[in-house]
């Protein structure tokens, strides 16, 4: 027996049906409503991020704005859980090293543990004007409508600022880059960066 739920987007078009598990840890986590027919309404748009990661590659080709080397993952310059957002102005392509190990560090504090010098427009930008559009970020986080999030994470971050009682503290960045490089091998930019 198919035990599935289905799932809508906020425009109505169906998605993946999911698991009741999924369906009712989305109702729980506030970024879905449940109606009458057993439909799962999404509050945010979970395919739209699919649409600026093809757009960055685009722009970025394959080339890691961090390292230089080859790269393949959207990268968030001002992570979510610091009130980034899925935009082309925000985003950037990045290998999976530095994505992984940047975690959730402000790009200024990625910097300073890797020694890169970023060429990418977008990463320079934000690094030289880093503390008013991180301002500008949690405010927007706080003003913008739950359906402006591109994608899960973006909504968790929306749902647990918006909370009443909100026992949820953002992340602090890591003291150090966080790697699943084992200790005796090279990052991937020391071979490959000139």
């Amino acid at each position: 027996m198919d035990n599935k739920v289905p799932v809508v987007d906020l425009g109505g078009r169906p998605l993946t049906p999911c698991s009741p598990e999924k369906a009712e840890q989305n109702l729980r986590d506030g970024l879905a409503t449940m109606s009458e027919d057993g439909v799962l309404h999404l509050n945010y748009r979970p395919l739209a991020h699919r649409r600026i990661y093809r757009q960055v590659q685009k722009r970025d080709g394959w080339v890691c704005a961090w390292c230089g080397g080859p790269g393949s993952t959207l990268e968030h310059v001002i992570p979510i859980c610091w009130g980034g957002q899925t935009s082309l102005d925000n985003c950037v392509i990045a290998c999976r090293a530095c994505n992984h190990s940047r975690n959730n560090a402000l790009p200024s504090t990625f910097v300073r543990w890797t020694g890169f010098r970023p060429r990418h427009p977008v990463v320079r930008d934000i690094l030289a004007h880093e503390e008013e559009l991180l301002a500008k970020a949690q405010a927007a986080l706080l003003t913008r409508p739950l359906s402006s999030c591109l994608s899960r994470e973006e909504a968790q971050v929306w749902v647990a600022y918006h909370a009443p009682s909100s026992d949820w503290v953002r992340p602090d960045p890591p003291d150090e880059p966080i790697t699943r490089l084992k200790p005796d091998m090279k990052p991937f930019g020391e071979y490959f960066v000139p």
